[in-house]
Formats: structure tokens, sequence, C-alpha cells
């Protein structure tokens, strides 16, 4: 027993040729995680590093909104969500419950808004001269997402889609006015609702529970009254001014923006289809409002077709704009296909009476 005791102590001795102690391992550890951790963090962007994010183990420019904000040629708000910021009321955060004109003309706002940004045009046939502009096919060029929600919905479903379908048939398709039923779940559901909460993560509405007798509905009043303030001189200045000239804001509306001119007058003209122009001609007297009308009706005619119809105005108003019109398609050189699509949504819109 004794020499096994002993044999066993033997082994637990160190040797004096290992110059290896518990304080030198210890140090060759530590010196080891640190020399890791070191190697591994000079891989992670330096931005990230300073912000505390060492932990991060992957990392996408995309996931930044900081990087993403910079690019001051798009708009902070879409076609879309300014008309519904039109039409809400500002305290009480809802819609019209008579207003059956918005949905449909969201869905052609859709439609022109990837056509501006390039994800869809016409197809470049020249029988398709034939035609009218409502009947004729669109493709589409582009499928990275533009990252809006709705947009990118709408885009999924149009290149998945095995066949180029027409811009009536898209509108009638993305708000379920079809007996198609292969084609009945191309229907975009809850627009306005989805719609107003886009607008509460931008920081333009608030969400409010509201009692409604026999019922609690979710509301969404002005949270932030600038943007509305500027959509609202865009439309008045649009239709009562004799030359157009914008108030210009780095975020919401920049100079830098593209087709500055050309969205205001689609958003007068999706305001005139969605029913929602009278909520910012209220406060014009008679004479005003009636010009107004008469000038929102003459954009709705000369923007209907491509290439626009470059014609004064009978009230005297927006002198200059066919002339700033004129610029913004000249600096956009192979954009026809894609102003033919504006230009058909256009169409649609002034026949919405016939329509719906």
């Amino acid at each position: 027993m004794s020499s096994g005791l002993s044999r066993r102590r033997g082994g637990s001795k160190k040797t004096d040729d290992s110059n290896v102690d518990d304080e030198s391992l210890e140090n060759s550890v530590n010196n080891l995680s640190i020399n890791n951790s070191t190697d591994k963090s000079s891989n992670i962007p330096s931005e990230i590093r300073n912000n505390n994010t060492d932990n991060k183990i992957g990392y996408d420019p995309r996931d930044d909104p900081d990087l993403n904000n910079n690019d001051n040629s798009k708009p902070f708000l879409t076609l879309l969500e300014e008309v519904l910021l039109l039409g809400l009321k500002d305290k009480e955060g809802y819609l019209s419950f008579w207003n059956d004109n918005i949905s449909y003309a969201l869905r052609g706002l859709i439609l022109i808004e990837l056509a501006l940004r390039n994800k869809i045009r016409m197809v470049n046939d020249p029988a398709r001269k034939r035609f009218e502009l409502s009947d004729r096919l669109i493709e589409v060029v582009d499928s990275t997402l533009t990252g809006e929600t709705l947009l990118d919905e709408a885009l999924k479903i149009m290149k998945n889609d095995n066949e180029n379908l027409s811009v009536l048939n898209w509108i009638d398709l993305l708000s379920g006015e079809t007996w198609n039923l292969m084609k009945i779940n191309y229907q975009l559901k809850q627009v306005r609702e989805r719609l107003a909460k886009g607008l509460v993560d931008k920081g333009v509405l608030k969400t409010e529970r509201k009692n409604f007798l026999l019922f609690d509905m979710a509301t969404h009043p002005i949270n932030d009254p600038l943007p509305k303030k500027l959509i609202n001189s865009r439309v008045l200045n649009m239709l009562t001014s004799r030359n157009v000239i914008f108030e210009y804001n780095e975020k919401y509306f920049p100079s830098t923006l593209n087709w500055k001119y050309l969205r205001t007058v689609i958003l007068v003209c999706g305001c005139s289809a969605a029913n929602v122009l009278e909520n910012v001609l209220v406060d014009l007297n008679f004479d005003l409002r009636d010009q107004a009308f008469i000038r929102s009706d003459e954009l709705l005619s000369n923007f209907s077709d491509f290439p626009f119809i470059d014609k004064a105005s009978t009230v005297n108003f927006g002198l200059n704009l066919n002339s700033e019109i004129d610029k913004e398609v000249d600096s956009h050189k192979g954009f026809e296909m894609n102003l033919e699509v504006v230009a058909s949504v256009i169409s649609i819109f002034s026949k919405m009476d016939a329509i719906i």
C-alpha cells in the first residue's frame, strides 16, 4: 500500500525539466483568448465596434437604417401614404365610412410608385399602340425590394405571375375585383390599415383605441402635423397658383427628389380619384374652390395620355408646369415605357365614376 501511495504521489510531482507552472499556463490561455477575440473583432466594421456591438455575428449594411436613409432622390412618404394622410381626419384618426373610391385608387398608385421606381414598365411592343393605354401589358423589370411593405408585396405577386397583364387587370386583381378563382389570392388585404400602421412607424401618426357603440376600433390621429401641412401646401400650390413653386423640406420633400412636379400632379389626380381632394380645398372661397376643381380635371385630362398633353390652363394656373414636367422627362431618357404606366393609371382615374 505504501509503494502504491508513493507512486501516486510521485506521479503528481512536477518535473524540473517542465518549466510550466499554474501561473504561466493561465497566462498562456488568457493570451490565446485575447488574440482570438482581436482577430474576430478586426473583421467587424469600425462603425459597429465603436457602438459597443462587438457581439454581432453577422453584419448586413441593409440592416442599418442610417445607411439606407441618405438617398434624398426617393420620397420619405409614398404617394399612397400621402393620399391616405389627406383622407384621414386629423383628431379622429379614421377615413370617411362612405368613401368607396379610395381603395381602388390606392391600388392604382401602387403601380405608379413601382413604375417611378423603375420596377415595372409597359411591354415595349410596337403593336401595343393599337390598344388603349389601360389595356396595354406591363412587365416587371427589377424585382429587388423597395423597403415599402405594400409595394414589395405587389411586386412579388406580379413577378410570380406567368403572364403579362394589362394595367386595368392588375388594379382589378390587387383590389379583389375579379371572377378568376385562380388569382383571387392576388388581392392586397387591409391596405388602408397597413398604410396607417406604416405612417405610425414613420412617426407621422399615432395609434389610439376608440369606442364606437358596440365595438372598439384602432384609430390613427395625427402625431406630426408637418407632413400633412406640406402635402396640403403642394396640392394647393398646384391647383391655385399662377406658377408652381414648392416649399421644400429636407426630410419629407427634399429639393433633390426625383419627379417632384410629376409626383405632385399624380398626387392631385390620386386625391381626385380617391374623393379626398375636397378635404384640401375646404377652406377656400367658393370661386377659388371651383377653379381648383376645374384645374384638377385639366390635370386628369392632360396626363392621361403619353406623351403628356402640353395644353395651357383655362384658369391660368400652373403656367410653368408643362415646362418643368418636360425637364423631368428629358432628364430621364429611356423612361418612356414607365411613363406610359403612369399615364395609363391616370386615364383610369379619370373614368373612376364609370368603373366603380
